[in-house]
């Protein structure tokens, strides 16, 4: 049998790493393919925003928002179970992922009518099939944590990027259709579904071997979701606010702009991801200060690539009608650039089975709803300052407390960013 078809306690413990070289190249593989997905993650926006013009977008990126803070389970997954396959306590984990993504889909369903309208639906049944998705999105969380854990990164690979093209597909044909916020969702939950399929054919090697849940996996997932959530409301918080405080129209363009930001998230996580397995091992701390370093280089450029021409980015993403908000997408790409350096330090402490940063993030996020809510929520650009402030003060911490731990490090041998965050020098 070959190395790629063991069970992970089938692998010999003491063989050596793989190479330096073939650790770039992992490396460089996910990196890619997770640009690929954010391409088509952009070229969602482009469809779908034009298509549903910014007042309809805004409903509906409200309500994506809220879907996306739901659906934290689903990383939680993939990093615990990662986690739990490379410290040698293997698990599928598809049988609590399958029984929380119910469970959140149910409770979706249940405030369905409280959810229309508070984000100004025209269907009650637009929130119901949105926690419809939450079932195989859960679960392809627990699959790409097993391709994360068993090192299959050309599988995890093809999983991120048809996840991807799933959404696009359902977003052109959405526009093509002409459809309605709550046909967009029954579009997307179709996808979703699709998405899951072909994580299972990818996996359901390993799901036969490995036992579908283990002892403490949903304490370490409870701790996990706290972090990880604390992430995702970080990202996702401003979007709605701005729902709430500004009007219909501006909401729309807000949310068009701020998908700038978050795209650097997007492009950079494929560093914060890699670090997780690493996290444990000889030299964390000067592996987390070179993905940091990347991560502002890679955001940097993304804000000078913007702002040579933000109108023209702006409008490629949804049309003339979303021109006034270009000065905005600049402010959003550098917002963006704070949360990618507040998302290394917090997958690296997850990776660690950390809970300092998070706990951090959510009197950070507390200070932010305050700050917006009662002071700073006339223009859009209030809440985009008050946001990166937020993110500077969790980043900022974090690089404080990694520089003090690498102090008590011994040294280690040079590594580009890339093998290093691959994660195998001990």
């Amino acid at each position: 049998m070959s190395e790629r078809g063991m069970s992970p306690r089938a692998r010999p413990r003491h063989a050596a790493p793989p190479s330096p070289r073939r650790l770039a190249m992992r490396g460089a593989l996910l990196g890619i393919a997770m640009g690929v997905s954010n391409v088509l993650s952009y070229l969602f926006v482009v469809v779908l925003a034009p298509a549903l013009g910014p007042a309809d977008f805004g409903g509906y990126s409200a309500m994506s928002t809220y879907g996306i803070l739901l659906a934290i389970p689903a990383g939680a997954f993939q990093v615990v179970i990662a986690r739990h396959l490379a410290a040698d306590r293997p698990t599928s984990g598809l049988r609590p992922a399958f029984a929380i993504g119910v469970a959140l889909a149910a409770g979706t369903a249940l405030l369905a009518p409280l959810l229309r309208s508070a984000f100004h639906l025209d269907s009650v049944l637009a929130p119901v099939l949105l926690g419809l998705t939450l079932v195989p999105m859960t679960l392809t969380g627990a699959f790409q944590g097993l391709l994360l854990g068993t090192e299959r990164v050309r599988r995890l690979s093809s999983l991120y990027i048809v996840t991807a093209a799933g959404r696009f597909g359902g977003a052109a044909l959405a526009a093509a259709l002409g459809a309605d916020v709550t046909q967009v969702f029954a579009i997307l939950l179709a996808a979703s579904a699709l998405t899951t399929l072909w994580g299972w054919l990818l996996c359901h090697d390993l799901v036969a071997r490995l036992a579908s849940s283990t002892p403490g996996l949903l304490a370490e997932l409870a701790r996990s979701n706290t972090t990880l959530a604390a992430f995702m409301a970080l990202t996702n918080v401003d979007v709605l606010l701005a729902r709430h405080f500004l009007s219909a129209h501006e909401s729309g363009g807000y949310a068009l702009a701020s998908t700038f930001g978050r795209a650097v998230c997007w492009a950079t996580q494929f560093v914060a991801l890699l670090l997780v397995p690493r996290m444990q091992s000889h030299g964390a701390a000067r592996v987390r200060l070179k993905a940091s370093g990347l991560v502002l280089a890679i955001g940097l450029c993304a804000v000078g690539v913007v702002a040579l021409a933000p109108r023209m980015w702006i409008s490629l993403a949804g049309g003339e009608q979303y021109t006034e908000f270009s000065g905005l997408a600049v402010a959003c790409v550098a917002l963006g650039t704070t949360w990618a350096l507040a998302q290394v330090w917090l997958f690296s402490e997850m990776g660690g089975d950390s809970g300092f940063l998070g706990a951090l993030t959510w009197v950070v996020l507390a200070a932010q709803a305050l700050t917006i809510g009662l002071w700073w929520h006339d223009s859009a650009r209030q809440i985009v300052t008050v946001c990166a402030v937020g993110a500077l003060v969790v980043a900022v911490t974090g690089l404080v407390r990694t520089l003090i731990a690498h102090q008590s490090e011994q040294p280690i041998d040079e590594t580009s960013a890339l093998a290093a965050t691959d994660g195998t020098r001990a």
